[in-house]
């Protein structure tokens, strides 16, 4: 089971296998590093081409905690998910959560043929369903697009931890009401330190006394070179172009690259004119002193669980917590 180790920021994790373009051997061995140097939590995407449940199977016991997705839910239903995470859960003998999303169009719609028209309902309902399906409950639950009745596990109930990615308010909304814990793929300070009290009021409207944790992807990097910094601006850009995020980079002062990048100029043209204080708006980069006072900022506003996202293993290392 896990045995939470921390730095001076607090406990890490670690995101593997979210990149479309990754290379899958190199998404597993990172797995295994982030296990070896005493990371609190994996959170296994499936972007790489693994299967996020066997990559978790296959790295057997340990003691960081897994989390496998996010998932998407038009495609993963309720006791799919249920019947993997608990099979996960027995196999390594760790603490097991996951993770779901709305996904995009191409992985919903033109990779698995399903609709995904209400996303945002798919959502909010399998995060209802499982629930008790987490729990080992024989769970009866009719949707508007979700529907699951009578499935009864052989398996030990999982107990999981039940994440929301969320992509835009709306998911926010879902996760505030529904997940033990909400999942922001990108973020400045200000915006998270905002977005704390929009979920905190969200929980409540949904009766809950407790919000969720809040959890960050950032993208660090030890001393990168150019093409380094070039590649993480890179994978900012969907971000810039995007409804959900757009906005957050124009209130912190990059209106103008954000309407480049909304305009349909090719991604070349956006990281050449991307202003380097835009890297630093949401992410880590610097040598390690300067990646933990990042990391002391976003706790500082509200961030329960930070989830590196490396630019390579050697950062890992750098960034590693003490041995207990």
């Amino acid at each position: 089971m896990q045995t939470e180790r921390a730095d001076e920021a607090g406990a890490l994790g670690v995101l593997v296998g979210a990149r479309a373009d990754g290379d899958p051997a190199a998404a597993a061995a990172l797995a295994r590093e982030a296990d070896r140097l005493g990371y609190a939590e994996i959170m296994i995407g499936e972007a790489t081409g693994h299967d996020a449940f066997a990559l978790g199977a296959s790295l057997g016991p340990g003691p960081a905690r897994l989390s496998l997705g996010p998932l998407p839910a038009a495609v993963r239903d309720p006791v799919t998910t249920a019947r993997g995470v608990a099979s996960v859960a027995q196999l390594t003998g760790r603490d097991v959560g996951v993770a779901l999303a709305a996904s995009t169009s191409t992985v919903v719609e033109e990779w698995h043929g399903r609709s995904r028209a209400d996303g945002v309902t798919v959502v909010a309902e399998s995060a209802q369903a499982l629930r008790g399906l987490l729990a080992g409950e024989k769970v009866a639950f009719s949707g508007a697009l979700v529907r699951t009745h009578g499935y009864e596990s052989m398996l030990a109930p999982s107990m999981a931890q039940l994440s929301v990615l969320a992509f835009g308010p709306e998911l926010t909304e879902v996760a505030a009401a529904r997940a033990d814990r909400l999942i922001l793929p990108i973020g400045t300070v200000e915006h998270v330190s905002r977005l704390r009290a929009r979920v905190q009021a969200a929980a409540e409207r949904a009766g809950r006394s407790t919000p969720p944790r809040i959890a960050l992807w950032l993208p660090v990097a030890i001393e990168p070179d150019p093409e380094g910094i070039r590649a993480m601006v890179r994978d900012v850009v969907p971000y810039l172009r995007s409804a959900g995020f757009s906005g957050m980079f124009s209130e912190a002062g990059f209106g103008e690259v954000v309407r480049l990048a909304r305009s349909g100029a090719h991604v070349r043209s956006v990281v050449a004119a991307a202003p380097a204080e835009l890297l630093g708006s949401v992410c880590a980069v610097g040598d390690v002193a300067a990646v933990r006072a990042v990391l002391r900022e976003f706790r500082a506003v509200g961030v329960d669980d930070v989830i590196l996202v490396p630019d390579r293993p050697e950062t890992l290392e750098a960034l590693a917590p003490p041995a207990a």
